[in-house]
């Protein structure tokens, strides 16, 4: 019985912890944008996709350290944080491309976000406010 009891505990850690690290994606409120596709996500995150559908540009904001950060980068570039830095360290060095925007917390990524037309972050979905728009993935 208390091995089913601290093994219960367990899985309820991790899928707590899981949970803790789910992401959203979003944009500022007056985009026209309404969903993103992940190959479009990884794309931006990438900076091999600059301009929405609509032709706006598209102003990349990332989180620069967390769970939520480590997650979205290594589920969506096949990364590491660290590779994803060094990426984008190599794309300005070689002049072709310019570093996203960054950010130490959600509440930095929110403010930015809602503040620049054109703008793509992701934050912890509980984080989410009304001040930004939350795309959906499809």
């Amino acid at each position: 019985m208390k091995r089913f009891l601290l093994l219960a505990a367990i899985m309820l850690g991790f899928a707590l912890a899981a949970r803790a690290q789910e992401a959203v994606f979003i944009t500022n409120t007056a985009s026209a944008e309404t969903s993103v596709s992940a190959d479009d996500i990884k794309a931006i995150l990438l900076g091999n996709k600059t301009k929405w559908t609509g032709g706006g540009v598209i102003k990349l904001i990332v989180l620069t350290e967390g769970p939520v950060n480590d997650k979205v980068i290594r589920d969506h570039t096949q990364r590491s944080a660290d590779q994803f830095d060094k990426y984008w360290k190599k794309l300005v060095f070689t002049g072709k491309g310019m570093p996203p925007a960054t950010a130490k917390t959600d509440a930095d990524v929110i403010d930015y976000v809602s503040k620049t037309p054109g703008a793509f972050g992701y934050i912890a979905k509980e984080s989410a406010t009304d001040k930004v728009k939350i795309l959906v993935i499809k």
